[in-house]
């Protein structure tokens, strides 16, 4: 609210005038004006946030590459960790390493998933 009395309506349009051009200067250095709005566009650099920015596509890859290593790492995590254990408690034959256990686990998880997968899609048309 305003601290200011309201003009009278016999005090003419003189005053009335002078505050709608206070009020357009005003707009005007806050580009908050419309006919501002309409005819240009800011650059985004220009908008007074700086940072990264993205359209959708970029986030689509984004979200793509997140959602990749998610399912990378709940694939790789339980082999990694149990060929580990095993390392430390009992170790492995001759000729075999961590790494080829890492490697037979990851492979081992992705055919028991495809099985699941082909099974689903088997039991779907009933």
């Amino acid at each position: 609210m305003s601290s200011r009395p309201l003009p009278s309506s016999s005090s003419g349009a003189a005053p009335d005038a002078l505050e709608e051009v206070q009020f357009r200067a005003r707009m005007a250095r806050l580009g908050t004006e419309p006919e501002n709005r309409r005819g240009r566009r800011r650059p985004p650099r220009a908008l007074g946030r700086g940072g990264f920015r993205l359209g959708w596509k970029g986030w689509l890859v984004v979200d793509s590459l997140i959602v990749l290593l998610v399912v990378a790492g709940v694939v790789a995590w339980p082999p990694i960790q149990a060929c580990r254990h095993q390392d430390k408690t009992t170790g492995f034959y001759a000729g075999d390493s961590v790494d080829r256990c890492i490697r037979r686990g990851i492979a081992e998880r992705i055919d028991r998933a495809d099985q699941r997968l082909k099974a689903l899609a088997r039991n779907s048309g009933r």
